[in-house]
């Protein structure tokens, strides 16, 4: 289960960082392939998206583990990593979910309230992934230094 936490939070903030590169990859790679021009765009995001799945299994197997590995269950600050890199997935499923479903709103103002609130979901997201990170890389280390 802590692998995949890593990988989903991994993935989200990855997507979240390279969101317009990657549908705009998504997108040529389609537009190459001969796409009619409306399908590009729509599609372009769920392409993208296969590519960066794609790209951090490649890591996963290449290097055995996502950095900064699962760490020790044991160690100090294991568990509140985990929990802090799912609390950061759950900002970040709603940072890149929330703006497909944005545009479909007729109220302008609530449509402004939710644009606001995904920027202000992206804070949290990103400092709970550094954190949760730090925490599992912490918990890998010995927990004393021994005396000489």
């Amino acid at each position: 289960m802590a692998r995949l936490n890593l990988f989903i939070g991994w993935f989200l903030v990855l997507q979240i960082f390279l969101n317009n590169v990657l549908t705009e990859m998504g997108a040529g790679l389609l537009g190459w392939l001969g796409m009619p021009a409306p399908l590009p765009e729509k599609l372009g995001a769920l392409l993208g998206a296969l590519f960066l799945i794609t790209l951090l299994l490649v890591v996963r197997v290449y290097f055995k583990e996502l950095p900064p590995g699962v760490g020790k269950p044991e160690g100090n600050g294991y568990k509140l990593g985990h929990r802090l890199i799912f609390a950061s997935s759950v900002f970040a499923l709603g940072v890149y979910v929330l703006p497909f479903f944005i545009h479909t709103i007729q109220n302008q103002v609530l449509e402004v309230f939710l644009a606001k609130l995904v920027i202000g979901m992206l804070y949290p997201a990103l400092g709970l992934f550094g954190f949760g990170l730090s925490f599992i890389y912490q918990s890998a280390l010995p927990s004393a230094i021994p005396k000489q």
